[in-house]
Order: structure tokens, then sequence, then C-alpha cells
């Protein structure tokens, strides 16, 4: 399990850590660098090993940079701080043992190294004052498209980490779809499909994929009745939940990562998923995830209490802050009439 992360400039935070529990909980406002934790802890693992998502050659580095792409702008300047940082370390604990993964700006490009990686290029670096020796494992434009190295990609030295958000559910189905062969008979679809059936109104029997008109493929809800549906015409929610639901079940991720949870879900979803992050937890591995909403907050850590911290963020001048807190201490703060998303002035 990850129990701290260190970052220093990445993306827009400067400087911070952060304790992490088994159910780890982050609040906050917009641009209070809580979705930047979650996209540290995505790439710390290996950020060019291949997730389950379709975007060039399907790593977590080019999973992220679809997430911030902005016009016709290519390339991973965007993980400096302030585009100009000279190096990025991300620090994770884990199990007691200290692991950094390095973002080195040299020329034109970022070297990516490891002190953890067992073969590669030696590549000495700095960190906090002190030399250490570093495992080259890839190199990433600062401008341009990134070319995955043939050797090292899928290694990872800590436990592997998904990344759920709203904004890759496309690139989700596109997976199932390359991927179907391998999965339709593992029945993680099926089962899936009638988890879902008792959320909304209709009754799931399966998962297909199937010509739509014009013989293009699209990926469909099986209805009990015979019926089919296809999945990007339901709720955002319920794709949502879909997605994170299969992908976790083919990943088999150690810690699973969420960013915005509560986006287009009802009561009756969020009370399920945190059924289903208490089994996760129960079995020894880990979940984060970004919320803006208390209700979420509250009704997931409430069935995890004694395994969650749940975390008030904020960033002072690109350096991160974050206040612990119980769900206790959120009741208490509701009751004296102070909301916690608002309440850095007295808490941070």
């Amino acid at each position: 399990m990850i129990t701290k992360l260190r970052i220093t400039d990445f993306r827009g935070i400067k400087e911070g850590e952060i304790e992490l529990a088994p159910l780890t909980i982050l609040l906050g406002g917009n641009n209070s660098g809580k979705t930047t934790i979650l996209e540290a802890l995505f790439l710390a693992p290996n950020p060019f090993r291949t997730v389950p998502y379709v975007i060039g050659g399907n790593t977590a580095a080019e999973v992220i940079h679809s997430m911030h792409e902005t016009l016709s702008s290519e390339g991973y300047a965007f993980l400096l701080y302030n585009y100009t940082a000279n190096q990025v370390e991300l620090g994770c604990k884990v199990d007691g043992d200290d692991y950094v993964l390095l973002f080195t700006k040299k020329d034109m490009y970022i070297i990516v190294s490891t002190n953890k990686q067992e073969t590669g290029e030696i590549y000495p670096a700095t960190v906090d004052g002190k030399e250490i020796k570093t495992c080259k494992i890839g190199r990433m434009p600062m401008s341009g498209l990134l070319q995955v190295p043939n050797i090292g990609a899928e290694e990872l030295p800590i436990d592997n980490t998904l990344l759920i958000s709203s904004k890759l559910v496309k690139m989700g189905y596109q997976y199932l779809e390359k991927n179907w062969a391998s999965i339709i008979n593992l029945g993680i679809c099926k089962k899936v499909a009638e988890d879902v059936s008792g959320l909304v109104y209709d009754n799931y029997r399966d998962i297909t994929i199937e010509p739509f008109l014009g013989g293009k493929l699209a990926i469909y809800g099986f209805l009990e009745d015979g019926r089919r549906i296809r999945l990007g015409d339901l709720g955002e929610g319920v794709q949502s939940y879909i997605i994170a639901r299969i992908l976790y079940e083919l990943e088999k991720p150690k810690v699973l990562l969420w960013d915005d949870i509560e986006a287009h879900l009802n009561p009756r979803m969020l009370l399920s998923i945190a059924e289903w992050f208490f089994d996760i937890v129960e079995n020894g591995n880990q979940v984060i995830f970004t919320t803006h909403s208390l209700e979420a907050a509250r009704t997931i850590a409430g069935l995890n209490e004694e395994k969650t911290t749940i975390y008030l963020t904020s960033l002072e001048k690109s350096i991160l802050k974050a206040e612990g807190l119980t769900l206790k201490d959120i009741e208490e703060l509701l009751d004296a009439g102070i909301d916690v998303r608002v309440a850095e002035p007295f808490l941070l």
C-alpha cells in the first residue's frame, strides 16, 4: 500500500506531501491539487506502462496528456511546474520503502528515471541536495509525440494504479472493443450488468458489442426482455460506473484512483460504490478519490469509517496543504454551520 506521496515541481504543485490511508477522500475547491495528486499516483508505477485505455501507445503518460491536451499542442512540458522546472520528483512510501520517480529536463526531452529500476542506463540525479543513482526508463519530448521505450515499460516497482474519470469513458469503451475477444468469456460484463440492474429502472443481463446502423459496432446493455440499449445513450453516471467496474475487474489494480466521483451519480449509486470500496479495502487494496460533494464523502466514508482519512486540500502559492479530517470532524463542523469545503481559513 502507498502510505505517503511527496510531490516536487509537478504540474501545479511546487511542493507538498500527503499521508494516504486505505481509503483516502480528497475534498477541496477547484485548483486545490486534488486531481494532480491522482495524476501523480497514476504515473508513479511507470508512466510508460500499458493501461486499459486506447490512446496512442496506450500508456499512462499518454492518458494524462490527453486529459490536458489544448488545441493542437503536443509534448510533456505540462508535467513540469510552470512548464519550466528542471526536475519533477514523485516520491512514494510503499510498505515502509522509499520509491522515487524523476522527470529531469535535458535539452528538448524529459528523462524519466527511478531509484528502483534494476536494469537500464544509470542516470545520476539530485534529490534534496543529495546525489542518488537512478536508472533511466525512458524519455518524453518537451514538444511532440511520445515514443514508448521497448524495455522496462511493464516493470512496476510499486503497486499498479488505475485512474477512473468521466473524461476517459470513451477511451475505455475503445479498449473493450479492441480486446473484446479476450474479455467476452470472462463473465465480467455479465456480473457488472446484473449489478447495474439494482441501481437503475431496467434489468440488464449482459453487456455486448454488436452492429448498429450501417454495420458499425456499438457497446450495448442487453436487457432482460431482449432489447439492447447503447451504453452511450445511458446517463453519464451509469457509463462511468460500468466502465470503472469492468476495467477494475480486468486490471485488478492494487490502488484505484477516481476523479470527481460524484459526477452524475445518484445516491443509490454512491451507496453501491461505498459497498464496493468496502470490499476493495477489506481485501487489502487501496482507494483514493476526489470529490466536491459532501454527500459523496459522507456516504462512502460512513461505510468505511475506521480505514478512511478525509483531506481538505488547497494550494497556497503552489504549496500543497492538506488537513486530515474524520467523518466525525465533518459532522461536527456541519452542526456548527461550517461547510468544510470552504473552511480553508479555519483549518489550513
